[in-house]
């Protein structure tokens, strides 16, 4: 039995370390790199039981695996603490589904400026009594999935920290959603302002928050010139170069011709050659000048399908500072919401709005 056990640990530490694996293993991946400090105990584990069982193929093995999976949690455990982090080894270890002890929110509803109803859910703090920030939270899923539930888990670790905390919805594609999705979430915003009243919320302090197509979403809606502006925006593991995206995809992966590229082509009506008008207009880079002054982009620096080289160029502009690329950690670190890359990224994002929201 325990070398079954061994095989099938070597087998994740192994995919972690391919440079660009196929859509299916990315998943493995992912979950591998966040899951480093867990496995590597097993691991070790494993490998002391061969070593009893006078097994030292498997043992070396075992211990091979274990010594691999350490280095990746060292290096994530290493940038954590050098950016101030005290990460929790209890939470890297047992804290795996955030999502399943966020609180029931509060649903309401929004109509947007074409009249369409989209579902929201609110998290409030604790302490309700006096006015404070919030903060409007957009969900990823390539464009076409997902639902304004799925980041229930920041939701709740928002309110935690005193922020009113609004997940809201968008269109999703098909059919193409680049014109529409990004004034939904605009819309999004103006209801957080029109009720900022009753939520107890300072309409003067309301920031976004997106991760993957979300992240995208967030950065572009808020640079596009309409009021209300949030104050500030985080985009974690989000596109800004479409473009640069599109090709880098095309020539890294190793599945199928357009299927990585699917959700950009379904979200924008057409590839770079026949909507490039579209392509351009979308990318948030595209309007880096009317960019919120506080942004914070937070991305793994081995993510596979967002890669790091796609967003630096965004963050050239003087007043655009805080980049943050996580060590040993792939597109959507956290779903392990204990893994070191989730509590390093839960650092800086409470760090930043700190900061934007007392400016």
């Amino acid at each position: 039995m325990y070398q079954t056990g061994i095989v099938l640990i070597a087998a994740l530490a192994a995919v972690s370390l391919l440079p660009s694996p196929a859509p299916v293993l990315w998943v493995v991946r992912a979950l591998t790199l966040s899951l480093a400090p867990p496995l590597a105990l097993l691991a070790a584990a494993l490998a002391v039981v061969a070593v009893f069982a006078g097994d030292l193929v498997f043992a070396v093995v075992a211990a091979v695996t274990a010594g691999a999976q350490v280095c990746v949690a060292g290096a994530q455990w290493g940038q954590a603490l050098a950016m101030g982090v005290r990460p929790s080894l209890a939470s890297a270890f047992l804290d795996l589904t955030g999502f399943l002890r966020a609180r029931a929110p509060e649903t309401r509803e929004l109509v947007t400026r074409d009249g369409v109803s989209l579902p929201l859910g609110v998290w409030h703090p604790a302490d309700r009594t006096t006015t404070g920030p919030a903060v409007v939270l957009v969900h990823g899923g390539g464009w076409a999935g997902g639902n304004w539930r799925q980041l229930r888990a920041y939701a709740n670790w928002l309110a935690d920290n005193g922020y009113r905390a609004v997940c809201i919805s968008y269109r999703l594609a098909p059919p193409a959603r680049w014109d529409v999705a990004p004034f939904d979430v605009i819309d999004g915003v103006r209801w957080v302002e029109a009720h900022a009243g009753a939520l107890g919320v300072d309409p003067d302090r309301v920031a976004l928050f997106g991760s993957s197509a979300g992240g995208h979403l967030a950065l572009l809606a808020a640079s596009l010139g309409e009021h209300p502006r949030p104050r500030a925006v985080v985009s974690v593991y989000g596109p800004v170069d479409l473009l640069s995206l599109y090709d880098t995809l095309r020539h890294k992966r190793v599945s199928p011709v357009g299927r990585e590229v699917a959700p950009l082509v379904d979200f924008l009506g057409g590839t770079p050659q026949e909507v490039a008008d579209r392509w351009e207009w979308s990318s948030p880079i595209a309007h880096v000048e009317s960019a919120p002054a506080r942004v914070c982009v937070v991305t793994g620096a081995q993510d596979q399908w967002v890669p790091l080289e796609t967003i630096t160029p965004y963050m050239v502009a003087p007043e655009l500072p805080t980049l943050v690329s996580l060590k040993r950690a792939d597109h959507c670190f956290d779903l392990v919401w204990g893994s070191i890359p989730a509590q390093a990224a839960r650092f800086v994002v409470l760090e930043f709005l700190r900061q934007a929201f007392a400016r």
